[in-house]
């Protein structure tokens, strides 16, 4: 398979057009850096012009060590304060996908997340899996989460992670009329596992990769619906590990936001099939689904 070439910035010193892949391309989330992106083939090459408004942004392409970190399924009164004390710090801004139900029941805090230069996007109203109810009642969730989380930072929110990774048409169409992109990620440290804090943060590291986005949790969205032991690592420590470790391998580590907008994108179609009454469980993540 031909190798991808990463594209250089426009004539305006803005990033090159966006990359367009199929989801699976980008391989697992677990695998290890660098990660060599293959060129189009097939649908998204020759359907690009129909399937890039349809797309949600993925990582960057640039071969320079440089990633974006990112939290979901906050803000917590736990873990969250510890997690930014770190990140101050050590001097890093990061990007949080929130839940707009815990924002709303942790005003402070989601405004301090804001004030030490991180970004916001959302997560969610709850960490409900929006592909198992009506496309209705996904587009409804979306807006109102949408409209509460706004109503608490003040500020525009520009970017929507789905939970559990998996959106349908419903989500995807109500956040892009919003004005939010859809943003995924593709490193992970699997911290809803407990497990100890270096083990986590080592495998955060071993899946860190030029360009990419990696993804940890500030707490556990969905401890009464996984099934799953609530992890009792300190989720600050493994924040400080992870960020030792790729300093330690020269990375710079910037918001998901600042990546994106400094690079190329890498975009994929990642759209499901509604599969209504079916919950989803962290036990068993989902990898974003793409039809092409």
């Amino acid at each position: 398979m031909a190798e991808s070439r990463p594209p250089g910035p426009d004539r305006s010193g803005r990033p090159a057009a966006p990359l367009l892949l199929r989801a699976r391309d980008l391989g697992s989330h677990d695998d290890p850096g660098p990660r060599r992106l293959p060129a189009p083939v097939g649908p998204v090459r020759w359907g690009r012009p129909v399937l890039l408004p349809l797309s949600s942004a993925m990582r960057a392409v640039t071969p320079d060590p440089v990633l974006a970190l990112t939290y979901d399924d906050g803000p917590d009164a736990e873990h969250t304060p510890g997690v930014l004390d770190v990140l101050a710090r050590r001097g890093i801004r990061a990007t949080f996908f929130v839940l707009a139900g815990a924002a709303g029941r942790h005003p402070k805090l989601t405004r301090r997340i804001l004030a030490e230069g991180h970004e916001i996007g959302l997560h969610g109203l709850d960490h409900t899996l929006l592909t198992t109810v009506a496309p209705w009642q996904a587009a409804r969730a979306v807006r109102e989460s949408h409209h509460r989380l706004e109503a608490v930072t003040g500020t525009r929110v520009r970017m929507y992670r789905p939970t559990y990774g998996i959106q349908g048409w419903a989500q995807f169409l109500t956040a892009r009329a919003l004005g939010m992109d859809v943003v995924y990620w593709t490193a992970w440290a699997q911290d809803w596992l407990d497990d100890p804090a270096r083990q986590i943060a080592a495998r955060a590291v071993a899946a860190s990769h030029p360009g990419g986005v990696l993804l940890l949790h500030d707490t556990t969205g969905d401890a009464d619906t996984s099934g799953l032991p609530v992890p009792c690592f300190s989720r600050a420590e493994v924040t400080d590990l992870v960020l030792t470790g790729l300093f330690a391998e020269g990375y710079d580590v910037l918001p998901v936001g600042e990546l994106l907008s400094r690079y190329p994108q890498v975009r994929a179609v990642t759209l499901a099939r509604p599969r209504i009454g079916r919950p989803g469980r962290r036990s068993s993540p989902d990898v974003p689904a793409s039809p092409v």
